[in-house]
């Protein structure tokens, strides 16, 4: 299968795309939102309190579209800061978590029923084309989640990987900002395979360029005021990015 990318930087001008990953620059945290088709999005953590002004803009400007569901990649504060928040504003189906001795996602009662911990290594689907997968290492007491379609794989690094669990070549592989920047190794980088690196590291970028630029990886750092946009589309995908 023969991949194409392509990276762009695009000012004043209206993109859509029905199937988008668009990962937002945050203060603090970690934000991206999926676009499903036209009418429906799936959110991917909700950044940091401090960040809260800046995800309910994001949340807002969905205007009607509908949500899906929310993915918690790893129970911390910069992934569930304004989780209750969303939950307590806007229409969400369900709610999907690694489960965790940590009590920082906070979720309203009433939303219980619609609520799923992941604890093991399982596939649930979040659209007609669409599934999360989580795998879980029990003895390392860790998880890490990617979203796929078969074909295109984006995977959320949280740490390191036992890859007796998880051996798939992935297309893209975010860094988010409560993972330190040593904690991804060499043999991690080689095993994913990735082609393109986001990374929501602020102010640790130059310890991870080498390393990426040893593996031939694109890389993308989120800053303050553009974000990355993945469409993706049959058998390729395109990157660009989106000045506010």
């Amino acid at each position: 299968m023969l991949i194409l990318l392509s990276i762009c930087l695009i000012s004043n001008i209206t993109v859509t795309a029905d199937e988008e990953i668009v990962f937002e620059p945050l203060s603090s945290g970690n934000l991206a939102i999926m676009h499903l088709n036209e009418d429906e999005v799936f959110i991917i953590n909700t950044g940091s309190l401090k960040s809260r002004s800046e995800v309910l803009e994001y949340i807002k400007a969905l205007e009607d579209k509908h949500i899906k569901g929310i993915l918690i990649t790893r129970v911390n504060h910069e992934n569930c800061g304004n989780l209750s928040m969303i939950l307590k504003h806007f229409s969400v189906d369900n709610v999907y978590l690694p489960k965790s001795e940590e009590k920082v996602c906070t979720i309203p009662e009433d939303f219980s029923n619609q609520t799923y911990l992941l604890e093991r290594n399982e596939r649930i689907a979040i659209s007609s084309k669409y599934y999360i997968d989580h795998v879980y290492d029990t003895e390392k007491e860790s998880s890490h989640v990617a979203i796929s379609n078969g074909d295109f794989i984006c995977f959320w690094y949280e740490g390191a990987i036992n890859h007796d669990l998880w051996n798939k070549h992935t297309q893209v592989i975010f860094l988010p900002d409560n993972v330190k920047a040593e904690q991804l190794s060499e043999e991690d980088l080689v095993k994913l395979d990735p082609e393109v690196a986001i990374i929501n590291q602020h102010n640790k970028l130059e310890s991870l360029i080498e390393l990426f630029q040893k593996q031939w990886v694109d890389i993308y750092a989120l800053r303050r005021g553009v974000s990355a946009h993945i469409t993706i589309m049959q058998d390729d995908y395109e990157l660009y990015l989106k000045r506010e």
